[in-house]
């Protein structure tokens, strides 16, 4: 892909994070930090990448998308056998 093509992403309107697409993008756009939080399954993992995409983000890069809780649950190996009970 050449500098001068940029991703146009489709989204699923049944999702409800896509109510607030347009306030989310001109969110991100606006500020260099941007927390979002929904309830499971409102399409938060799934279209949020692609609202990055919108906003021009991750066109020579990478975007992450991390879940706390899963990564929270994730054993450390530097652990003591009496904190993982």
């Amino acid at each position: 892909m050449d500098s001068a093509t940029k991703l146009q992403p489709s989204y699923s309107g049944e999702l409800p994070i896509h109510l607030r697409r347009e306030e989310i993008v001109r969110t991100v756009r606006e500020h260099p930090v941007v927390v979002i939080a929904g309830e499971t399954g409102s399409g938060k993992t799934t279209q949020l990448p692609k609202m990055l995409l919108e906003c021009g983000l991750g066109q020579k890069g990478l975007i992450g998308c991390t879940q706390p809780r899963r990564v929270a649950a994730s054993p450390s190996p530097n652990a003591s056998p009496k904190n993982s009970r």
